[in-house]
């Protein structure tokens, strides 16, 4: 009996492992930390980014995810984008001025003694 539940308990443990990754993950779009190395953990709550011209939505679940700040060059400041909820996600529409630069981002982050903005940079993958 034991061995068995110490089994299950293991299966289980690795089938969520696998789960956690296949999340989410956008194709289009990857963080990269603040000094420009791929960041897989808050890549993992991405989705692809929905593209219109040089207007971008991007969004997440409102589990982990609660605010977003884009940098703007022409203030040298970040703007804060007001995100709309829908259902269990939230949504952020902002522009682009150039998809080949990383854009420096602040994301608002829900992950308990860790919760804050984190300084980040999207790297588009279009």
């Amino acid at each position: 009996m034991k061995k068995t539940f110490s089994m299950m308990l293991m299966l289980f443990v690795f089938a969520l492992a696998l789960a956690v990754p296949a999340f989410a993950a956008a194709s289009n779009y990857e963080f990269l930390d603040a000094a420009g190395n791929p960041s897989p953990h808050a890549s993992s709550f991405t989705y692809d980014a929905v593209v219109s011209g040089s207007t971008v939505t991007v969004h997440y679940d409102t589990d982990y995810i609660y605010g977003l700040k884009v940098y703007n060059s022409a203030t040298d400041a970040y703007d804060t984008i007001t995100g709309t909820v829908s259902g269990d996600f939230i949504y952020f529409t902002f522009d682009v001025a150039d998809f080949e630069e990383n854009l420096p981002v602040q994301l608002g982050v829900n992950a308990g003694p860790h919760s804050g903005y984190m300084n980040l940079q999207i790297k588009w993958n279009l």
